[in-house]
Order: C-alpha cells, then structure tokens, then sequence
C-alpha cells in the first residue's frame, strides 16, 4: 500500500503524489493552508480542489493529520 500524503505538511512535490491532482491543484491547497489553516476532512479538501467529493483512491492516499509546530521530518526534530 502506497504512503499517505500528508495534506497539512505537504509539499509542492509530495502533493503531486496524490492520484489525479494537477500542479494548480496543489498551489491550491498550499493556498487554503497558508490562508486558512489546516484543511481537516474529505469535504474540505474536495471544496478546495473544487470536486464534489473525493474518488475513493484520494480518499485512502490522504492524512489530515494537523501540522505541528515542528514536522517530524524536519532537521533537528
């Protein structure tokens, strides 16, 4: 099984990894976070991607999991 994508931590690149998502789509969301705060559910993230809902495959790649104030994949974490 293919990782989750951390939708809150994400980056540009890493964003890309989720099946169907365009680069416009991923600037989108690193738009909603930066204005909004964490995106937290299914039904955000579709309203942010302007989808209805989520394919079932988004929906088992992606992790909602807040970001911390330090990643864990940072360096020094």
């Amino acid at each position: 099984m293919p990782n989750k994508i951390r939708v809150n931590t994400a980056n540009p690149l890493e964003l890309l990894e989720i099946p169907g998502l365009s680069r416009e789509q991923a600037e989108a969301i690193l738009r909603f976070r930066a204005e909004h705060g964490p995106i937290v559910s299914e039904s955000e993230l579709s309203r942010v991607l302007g989808w209805r809902a989520l394919d079932a495959v988004i929906a088992e790649r992606v992790d909602f999991t807040p970001a911390e104030s330090t990643a864990p994949e940072a360096p020094g974490a």
